[in-house]
């Protein structure tokens, strides 16, 4: 069956089912913050939902050139986009944010307060966002593109080391969509993607220690989430195990995934994997590599030798010891 036989209903229901959830993350995000630091978690979900607002170039097209979309330039130069799959802005206007209100809460009358400070907190905030915090992080995109457009014509794999090893904290980060500009670039020029399985790795890598958590861990909810997490992350959506196992309880599962991420990079530069696409990671990911029978066997081999090494490691290591508590 073609993705054109498959029912339009079909396809958008589970669009909906799978894509809401990191279409709105930095109203999530914002609410969260706004909660711990002690802000009215209502204004939190606002703000977020309108950093997301249709009305706003969304960051995905953005990022890809065929798309046609552009940013909004303000005073025309600064960039504003929308903040789609976004953790570190969200979070920042979250926190300042929480701040900002509770600072007016004790300045605004108490007669106005209900009316005035949830007014001005969203103005205030909507305005930075949009107009310092995105453009701020629109430049660290782009000196992230450059630097990652040296590091893979680095000897020895080192590119695929240094890659490998950050994209995690990239993606936290919410620039990681300018890696479509680089995929699409080399493919429109070469024909062939070796960011693409660098990227693919690091899912390999989060899902086997994912697993591994799930699989010793006697905390029940652990043990619920870790395989769904991990299942997810397989089929190519990381945010499910990096949220939800690899960042609750400590750091160490996401270093070691990062280290393994580095490890696994440098091989697949080493041995010249390259798909012929992009836009698609780990177990899906191997469509891109069938083109060759050489191209396919290393990537399913280093594939599972990743996934391997990464649950043995954690297994031994890395376990939280807040989910061995029943």
């Amino acid at each position: 069956m073609t993705t054109a036989e498959v029912p339009q209903t079909f396809s958008v229901l589970v669009d909906v089912l799978s894509g809401t959830t990191f279409a709105f993350l930095p109203a999530i995000v914002c609410w969260s913050t706004f909660r711990v630091f002690g802000g009215s978690p209502v204004l939190g979900l606002i703000l977020g939902l309108m950093l997301v607002n249709g009305a706003l170039p969304n960051a995905y097209s953005v990022a890809d050139p065929s798309s046609g979309v552009v940013p909004i330039y303000l005073f025309g130069f600064i960039p504003i986009v929308g903040y789609q799959g976004s953790i570190l802005p969200a979070f920042v206007a979250g926190w300042l944010g929480s701040k900002l209100e509770k600072k007016l809460r004790k300045t605004v009358p108490t007669t106005f307060d209900f009316m005035v400070t949830p007014f001005l907190v969203l103005l205030i905030m909507l305005l930075l966002s949009l107009v310092v915090i995105g453009p701020i992080l629109h430049g660290v995109e782009n000196n992230l593109l450059s630097a990652m457009e040296v590091a893979l014509h680095l000897p020895f794999g080192i590119g695929g080391l240094i890659i490998g090893f950050f994209w995690s904290i990239i993606t936290l980060t919410g620039v990681h969509h300018i890696s479509n500009m680089l995929e699409i670039s080399l493919l429109a020029n070469t024909g062939f993607n070796p960011m693409n399985a660098i990227l693919c790795m690091c899912g390999f890598s989060s899902s086997g220690v994912c697993l591994a958590i799930a699989l010793k861990a006697k905390k029940k909810e652990v043990r619920v989430i870790g395989p769904s997490a991990t299942a997810s992350a397989l089929l190519g959506i990381g945010e499910p195990a990096l949220f939800g196992v690899l960042l609750r309880y400590n750091i160490k599962p996401f270093i070691l995934s990062c280290c393994v991420n580095g490890v696994a990079g440098m091989i697949a530069m080493i041995i010249g994997l390259q798909g012929t696409g992009n836009g698609i990671t780990t177990i899906p990911g191997i469509l891109l590599y069938i083109y060759s029978p050489h191209q396919l066997i290393m990537y399913i081999i280093l594939a599972a030798v990743t996934f391997i090494s990464a649950f043995v490691l954690a297994w031994i290591f890395v376990v939280p010891k807040e989910v061995m508590e029943e």
